[in-house]
């Protein structure tokens, strides 16, 4: 791979301010971050991991931060008006997630509260109030429409103790306590935002926040996340060019190749948006001469509540799978119930299986999207199977 190509690659960045600075490729998709970012709304979105949330997230930061200092020549430029700058709060939930005890995620989750909100003159007093309490009272000094809100993960620490029912409530009274301080002081919001992997209705954030507008299946921002066909053609070019070298095949071919294997995610209820795999794709164009290989597994293929939900569930044959199964979109449009989770529905969240058409109004068919996430599913039927064992030792054992 060309150096000065490979130099280009916007690869593993999750901060829209480096990753301009350093004049890494950006996927524009600033049209539709400002489509959100011009209403005083609240939002969430749900995407499997390494979709470029946080990415989302950062570009959101900076937008808010610093105004369009980081966004010339993007679509953005001719259509933001606003000259303010915000207080902006980003959390990521993810630094709260380590933990045993409701002790520990006490003090993590204290200690993020407290730094997040400490460079706009938060300070917790130890002999004062709660800090819940303490944090209520700061928002009520800022003026109106004057914070942003960023939550990366949100359900990161309550994912971590999926099997733990007890642990799991303990958290989730906690975070309740923060979504209420949101809710009762929401004259100074000017903007909230939050990601997740999952959307499940005791989780204390769908109820607590119910004015929180979900635009996971919105047609409009299907393609928020991801690389669409034309995308990837308009933006990677040079690199379709220089790997169709490297491999020695057409760049036809190739892109026909690219397609099947990290291409075909769906996350929209009409069902007309297709978008690949960005972490896959780019892993492949920094190496076009390994191959296509499958690089979204360990990386972003095992998220929490999966991995939970396997230390106590069975996979079906992976076969199975790739026979159409359906959910209603009632049932992908609203929260998830942890105890009742089915399997397609959590491998449907986990980016294993996508939406692939939506009939008879509120049907929804699912399909593996390509054929990395079906070597995937193998993988986990396989690990599961083994249970920890080797080839060798599960055969010794059935001799």
């Amino acid at each position: 791979m060309n150096t000065e190509l490979l130099r280009h690659l916007p690869l593993g960045k999750s901060s829209f301010e480096k990753l301009r600075q350093l004049g890494q490729i950006y996927v524009d998709k600033t049209e539709k971050v400002y489509s959100l970012a011009c209403r005083n709304g609240k939002y969430f979105l749900a995407r499997p991991r390494r979709f470029g949330k946080s990415l989302l997230i950062s570009t959101f930061e900076s937008l808010f931060k610093y105004g369009l200092r980081d966004f010339h020549g993007l679509e953005i430029e001719k259509l933001w008006k606003e000259d303010k700058e915000f207080l902006v709060v980003k959390l990521d939930f993810s630094e709260a997630k380590s933990f045993r005890n409701l002790k520990e995620f006490e003090l993590q989750f204290h200690d993020l509260i407290v730094d997040a909100f400490a460079p706009y003159g938060f300070r917790f007093e130890l002999h004062g109030t709660s800090l819940m309490s303490q944090l209520s009272t700061w928002f009520k000094k800022q003026a109106v429409s004057s914070v942003v809100l960023l939550i990366d993960e949100y359900d990161a620490p309550l994912t971590s103790c999926f099997d733990n029912f007890k642990l799991f409530e303990q958290v989730r009274r906690q975070l309740s306590r923060f979504y209420a301080v949101i809710k009762s002081n929401d004259g100074p919001l000017r903007f909230l935002f939050v990601t997740g992997i999952t959307k499940f209705h005791n989780s204390s954030i769908f109820s607590e926040l119910n004015n929180l507008s979900d635009i996971s299946l919105s047609a409009e921002y299907g393609s928020l996340l991801g690389f669409t066909y034309e995308e990837v053609k308009k933006y990677f070019s040079e690199y379709l060019i220089s790997a169709s070298e490297t491999l020695g095949t057409t760049q036809d071919e190739l892109f026909k190749e690219l397609t099947e294997h990290y291409d075909g995610f769906c996350f929209e209820e009409t069902a007309k948006q297709k978008v690949f795999a960005p972490w896959s794709l780019l892993h492949f164009f920094s190496s076009p001469e390994r191959g296509l290989k499958d690089y979204w597994f360990d990386s972003g293929g095992k998220p929490s509540p999966l991995v939970k939900y396997l230390q106590s569930h069975l996979l079906r044959n992976p076969e199975e799978y790739d026979k159409e199964q359906s959910l209603s979109l009632y049932v992908l449009r609203g929260s998830s119930d942890i105890e009742n989770l089915s399997d397609v529905e959590l491998l449907t969240l986990s980016g294993y299986l996508t939406i692939k058409s939506v009939e008879y109004g509120d049907t929804v068919f699912l399909r593996y999207p390509n054929k990395e996430a079906k070597k995937a599913i193998a993988q986990l039927y396989l690990q599961q199977q083994l249970n920890g064992q080797v080839l060798g030792q599960v055969g010794a054992g059935l001799s």
